[in-house]
């Protein structure tokens, strides 16, 4: 019966192996938490930039169609503005009626891609500054 007992007194985890796994445990999430803010900040970096590369790209692309988002303003903000409106190319031509924009950027989107944005006034372009914002 001594013996029966003692086998059923070694089974499971002791306190002390139970409180390494518990530390070990916290010294994973106090490494893994602030990661894990950088990667979303990083996403939301790179989702900017790639908003921003869009907008410049639509703005060329109409403007060579004879669009001119650039009309009414020449404000970086007013532009971006303009663009995720659209509009149709109103010119007889190849590109009559196509439509031009960025449907479904919100204000925020907006407001994070201006920062690779800027606005040539000599040529007429809003040019993507690459990866380094203003």
């Amino acid at each position: 019966m001594k013996l029966n007992l003692a086998k059923n007194l070694r089974k499971g985890f002791s306190l002390v192996e139970m409180l390494v796994v518990i530390a070990v445990i916290g010294i994973i999430a106090a490494i893994a938490v602030p990661n894990i803010g950088r990667i979303n900040d990083s996403a939301k970096e790179a989702t900017a930039r790639r908003n921003a590369q869009n907008v410049a790209s639509v703005f060329a692309s109409a403007q060579a169609a004879g669009l001119n988002f650039a009309a009414a303003s020449t404000t970086p903000s007013d532009i971006v503005t303009a663009v995720v409106t659209g509009a149709k190319v109103t010119e007889k031509g190849p590109f009559e009626n196509t439509w031009f924009g960025v449907p479904g950027l919100t204000s925020a989107d907006q407001t994070a891609a201006l920062k690779y944005l800027s606005y040539d006034s000599n040529s007429a372009q809003l040019l993507y500054n690459g990866g380094v914002g203003r």
